[in-house]
C-alpha cells in the first residue's frame, strides 16, 4: 500500500557536534564564575540582630585614639567609629592606635584586622655646637 519513508534530519555527527559546543560553553561559564567567586572576598557578615552588614572590599589603614571603653575610635580628622569586633582593641584603650580595618560607610562601624600602637611624633633637640650650625 503505502510505504512512507523517513528521513533523518540530524545527522549523528552533527549531534555530536552541538553536545561537544555546548559543553565547552558551559565549562567554560563554570570557570570563570569560580574564578569570579575567588577573586572577591566575602565581605557580608550577619549582626546579632540578624542584618547583614556589607565591609568596603578593600581594608583601609587609620589612626586615632581608642575610646575609653574601647567600642569607639576617634580618628585624626575627628570622625568617630564604633568597632564591631572591640575585643581586638582589648587592653588599648586610651591609647594612640593605628588600625587596618573593613568600613561599613552607612552605619559608622569598622571591623578591626590588625592593630598596632601608633608611635607619636618624636621631640628633635639640636645642640649649638653641632657642626651643621658652624660657619
Amino acid at each position: 500500500m503505502f510505504s512512507f519513508k523517513f528521513r533523518s534530519r540530524l545527522n549523528l555527527g552533527e549531534v555530536k557536534m552541538k553536545t561537544w559546543r555546548f559543553a565547552a560553553m558551559v565549562l567554560a561559564l563554570m570557570a570563570s564564575g569560580n574564578a569570579r567567586a575567588q577573586a572577591h572576598p566575602q565581605t557580608a557578615s550577619a549582626t546579632a540582630e540578624g542584618s547583614i552588614v556589607r565591609w568596603a572590599p578593600k581594608s583601609l589603614t587609620v589612626s586615632g585614639k581608642v575610646s575609653v571603653d574601647g567600642r569607639t575610635l576617634l580618628t585624626d580628622i575627628d570622625s568617630e567609629w564604633s568597632i564591631s569586633n572591640a575585643e581586638a582593641l582589648k587592653g588599648r584603650e586610651g591609647t594612640l592606635v593605628t588600625v587596618k580595618c573593613y568600613v561599613d560607610t552607612e552605619r559608622s562601624q569598622m571591623r578591626v584586622l590588625s592593630v598596632r600602637s601608633a608611635q607619636p611624633e618624636g621631640k628633635y633637640a639640636a645642640r649649638g655646637g653641632d657642626s651643621a650650625f658652624r660657619r
